[in-house]
C-alpha cells in the first residue's frame, strides 16, 4: 500500500514538473493527455491486481520465520539471570544453596539443616525465580 502511494505521488509530481517545463502548443496537449492516462492507470492498479486474483498486499507476510537459535539464546540468558537473582536472594537470607541447570530443569542443592522456615523461603524463591521450569530441591 505504501509503494502505491509513493508511485501516485511520484507520477503526480512528475506530471506537474512536465506541465511547467513544456512550452505551449500541440505537444503540451499530448503530454498532458499521456500523463493523465498514466496517473489514472497508477491509481487504478490495485483494483486491477485484485481482479486478476493477486491478493498480496504485502510481501512481508511471506518472509516470517522463527529463529529458534535466537529464542534459545534469549531463554538461556533469562535462565542465567534468574539463577543469579536466586543466588542473591539465598545469600541475603543466609541460606547456602547452589543451582545446577539442566536442559529442561533446575536442581537446587541446599547445604545445612532443613527447617520449615528455610524450606518455605526456598519454595517461595523457586516459585518466584523459576516459574516455568521444573525445579528439584536436594538437601545435603
Amino acid at each position: 500500500m505504501g509503494q502505491w502511494v509513493i508511485a501516485v505521488a511520484g507520477i503526480a509530481i512528475l506530471s506537474v514538473l512536465c506541465d511547467v517545463i513544456i512550452p505551449e502548443g500541440q505537444t503540451r496537449k499530448y503530454v498532458k493527455t499521456v500523463f493523465g492516462i498514466v496517473v489514472t492507470l497508477v491509481i487504478v492498479q490495485p483494483l486491477i491486481s485484485i481482479f486478476n486474483g493477486d491478493w498480496k498486499f504485502s510481501a512481508e507476510t511471506d518472509t516470517i520465520e522463527v529463529q529458534q537459535g535466537y529464542i534459545d539464546n534469549v531463554n538461556n540468558r533469562q535462565l542465567r539471570e534468574s539463577v543469579a537473582s536466586f543466588d542473591k536472594f539465598m545469600q541475603a537470607n543466609g541460606i547456602e544453596a547452589s543451582v545446577c541447570i539442566n536442559s529442561d530443569s533446575v536442581k537446587i542443592i541446599v547445604s545445612g539443616s532443613r527447617s520449615y522456615v528455610t524450606e518455605r523461603k526456598i519454595n517461595e524463591a523457586v516459585a518466584l525465580y523459576f516459574p516455568n521450569v521444573q525445579a528439584e530441591i536436594v538437601w545435603i
